[in-house]
């Protein structure tokens, strides 16, 4: 499943590579405001009664792919 904003700067994808990507892009030089939209949805999304992430002490959030263990965030900026 596939979740867009109506601006189109959200995205949140069901059953991608680990299971859950969430996406947030926006224009401009101001890289506070795309975190910090970021930041709020991730919030929702844990708050969901009955959604758990694997953790690990050692390796913070655990993916299907070893490319993003840890904070599982992946960040990029096109100029």
């Amino acid at each position: 499943g596939c979740y867009q904003s109506a601006d189109g700067g959200f995205i949140i994808w069901f059953g991608e590579e680990d299971q859950l990507r969430i996406m947030c892009m926006g224009k401009g030089f101001v890289l506070n405001s795309v975190f910090d939209r970021l930041h709020t949805a991730l919030d929702a999304v844990e708050a969901i009664d009955g959604i758990e992430f694997a953790t690990s002490g050692k390796y913070g959030y655990v993916t299907s792919c070893p490319s993003n263990l840890g904070t599982g965030m992946r960040a990029s900026v096109h100029v």
